[in-house]
């Protein structure tokens, strides 16, 4: 019983550190796309790493919020677009079915 604990312990770290060796790994690609890109392109600033993982932080939260959002609001949402969808896709059938049959009448 033990054991297993320990083997769920240690999986669940290594998969953290691939995570953060991940994030890093990232930051760099972008650190490396805009230094190659924007200051010969745009004449714009060479960024540090860290002004990068800066930057990186700012856009996620400018773009996706800092609240978390768990997976029930994700998946309600995810209903409602779906039902709202098939609902349209109804109606535009049931007209375009209508069309059809005046139409070859």
């Amino acid at each position: 019983m033990n054991k297993m604990k320990t083997h769920r312990a240690l999986k669940y770290t290594g998969i953290g550190i691939l995570g953060i060796g991940f994030v890093f790994l990232v930051i760099w690609g972008v650190m490396a796309l805009w230094n190659c890109l924007i200051p010969a392109l745009f004449h714009g600033p060479v960024l540090t790493y860290w002004q990068t993982a800066g930057l990186f932080l700012l856009s996620k939260i400018l773009l996706t919020g800092i609240a978390p959002r768990g997976s029930d609001h994700e998946s309600r949402r995810s209903r409602e677009w779906r039902r709202r969808c098939a609902e349209k896709y109804a109606a535009h059938t049931e007209t375009t079915t209508e069309a059809s049959s005046q139409a070859g009448e």
